[in-house]
């Protein structure tokens, strides 16, 4: 994420909901990420982790708020939770919490950056050079689907989605 995404990316969150920009935890080190990835074991392509997470460091909110209402997205449930919950999530799969036909293949391959509270994740591609972001949701006969193929178009379009009060362009084609 360049520093130019970053700024524009919070600038657009911070004037369609101030409420959620100010959930926004400070972001960590690029060292602190760098050793939590390494003590899971996460390799591949974590750029992207690195960029997101020294970004900020997830929300805090409140258990009793709305997931539309603190969700980063318009439109979405999607919420940005921490570093280390995220790694516990990434943990958990490879302990056979999510079950699917399919799993074995996305096993160790995705780590989960966005979450819906449920099963669904919107996840990064560790084996993409292109650092692909797809969503993961174990209740779709697919398992895992390419929603961009990137995470630089992700960005562009969730600055996009927060200027424009819109949902990611992914959802409005499903």
């Amino acid at each position: 994420m360049s520093k130019v995404h970053v700024i524009q990316l919070e600038m657009a969150i911070r004037k369609r909901n101030p409420t959620l920009a100010n959930c926004l935890q400070p972001g960590l080190s690029r060292e602190q990420i760098g050793r939590m990835l390494q003590d899971a074991e996460i390799c591949g392509s974590v750029e992207p982790i690195l960029d997101l997470f020294s970004w900020k460091n997830g929300c805090q909110f409140d258990s009793n708020a709305r997931l539309a209402d603190v969700a980063l997205f318009p439109g979405s449930v999607y919420i940005y939770a921490d570093l280390k919950t995220m790694v516990e999530h990434f943990e958990m799969f490879q302990e056979g919490f999510i079950y699917h036909p399919n799993f074995d293949e996305a096993d160790g391959r995705y780590f989960p950056l966005f979450w819906d509270n449920s099963t669904g994740y919107l996840a990064l591609d560790l084996a993409s050079s292109t650092h692909r972001v797809i969503l993961l949701d174990p209740e779709s006969e697919d398992l895992a689907r390419e929603v961009y193929s990137s995470f630089d178009n992700f960005v562009k379009d969730a600055i996009r989605a927060n200027e424009e009060n819109d949902s990611l362009s992914f959802f409005q084609t499903e």
